[in-house]
């Protein structure tokens, strides 16, 4: 007989569906070179918290990663708040890439129009530009 009986509808197994929520880190990947990490979930409750991890004069590189590789989910504020830093970082001549997320993240992207707004790909897309840093000693 088990311990504990926990039915579909409780507390307990309500918390265990529910997706983690929100953390976005960075980690400084030298002189000009900064990679930001998203887990959980980009909304319009955690879209201020990415904005300001971005806005961090540590992350003002040259090339900055965003990694989508564990977002859960992202809304349009999510979106909004990514290709606003991309603009930003442009304007200023740098560049943010975005490492590839899950399928429902991405297709954020093309139902919101943005997908050519920002500069997104796969793992691969990001070794030629560390390499050109490091090439050019700033990496």
């Amino acid at each position: 007989m088990p311990d504990a009986l926990v039915l579909p509808d409780s507390t307990a197994a309500r918390a265990e569906a529910l997706p983690p929520a929100f953390a976005c880190s960075w980690t400084d990947r030298g002189r000009d070179a900064g990679w930001v990490h998203l887990v959980g979930e980009l909304d319009l409750a955690a879209a201020p918290q990415l904005e300001r991890t971005l806005g961090q004069p540590q992350l003002q590189a040259r090339l900055v990663v965003l990694d989508l590789r564990e977002l859960a989910f992202i809304d349009s504020s999510g979106v909004h708040a990514i290709v606003n830093a991309t603009t930003r970082a442009r304007e200023q001549g740098r560049r943010m890439m975005l490492l590839r997320g899950p399928p429902n993240v991405d297709r954020v992207f093309t139902l919101t129009g943005s997908f050519d707004d920002v500069e997104i790909g796969d793992v691969g897309l990001l070794e030629a530009p560390v390499e050109a840093l490091r090439e050019e000693g700033l990496a």
